[in-house]
């Protein structure tokens, strides 16, 4: 009998772990263009409470984009024990709101927001503090909130090959907020769907029910 020869699995993104090295001469030049920006637009560098503004400013930054270290503990999936009964295609498990923040890659401003997820499981389910795990890994980068939401749903729908998944986000962006329009109370809201979420309007609009949309800011 012949012998079945099994390809390598490519690695996943979340299962990457790849920390960040920088030289400290590399620092101390990014800390050196830092405090020339700074001083261009008008701050002193002379004061107690400025003088190791460029340095923070550049260390606060690279703690902020963390998640492109990945998370080496992310996943942590065990099997379902729904035995193939009828909740099985309509059980809903829902985490949230899931607190992130992230860096606008448009002009390097914060945004920051709650997070949603929903998912019916299939064959596996994921411990619940991954969820917040695989938000923040990709939250933790330059990045716009549509690609958040795409690259969250994306991980989970390949972690747990799941019936349907469902991400809601709601996040406040200080780009609009301090330039530009200067708008001081809106919020953007982005859903993505997959699986079962696509096709039934019900499992959508209880999804949304449970995340309380529109309340939570109140």
């Amino acid at each position: 009998m012949a012998k079945v020869m099994r390809l390598p699995r490519k690695e996943a993104e979340w299962e990457r772990a790849a920390p960040r090295k920088i030289p400290k001469a590399r620092w101390r030049q990014l800390e050196q263009y830092a405090a020339e920006i700074f001083q261009t637009m008008g701050m002193r560098l002379d004061s107690p409470g400025t003088r190791e503004t460029p340095r923070r400013f550049i260390r606060a930054l690279f703690d902020a984009t963390e998640g492109y270290e990945g998370d080496p503990k992310l996943v942590t999936a065990f099997p379902t024990e729904c035995d193939q009964g009828p909740d099985c295609r309509i059980s809903q498990i829902v985490q949230g709101p899931i607190p992130f923040h992230s860096v606008c890659e448009h002009h390097a401003f914060p945004f920051f927001g709650q997070a949603w997820i929903g998912y019916v499981a299939h064959e596996r389910i994921i411990g619940l503090s991954k969820l917040t795990r695989v938000v923040r890994l990709y939250a933790r980068r330059f990045s716009m909130q549509e690609r958040l939401g795409r690259q969250v749903i994306n991980a989970l729908d390949g972690i747990l090959a799941a019936h349907g998944v469902a991400v809601y986000l709601d996040a406040a962006h200080l780009c609009m907020q301090m330039r530009g329009v200067r708008e001081q109370e809106a919020t953007t809201r982005t859903t993505f769907w997959r699986g079962a979420y696509e096709s039934d309007e019900q499992l959508r609009n209880e999804f949304l029910k449970l995340c309380q949309t529109g309340d939570h800011y109140q």
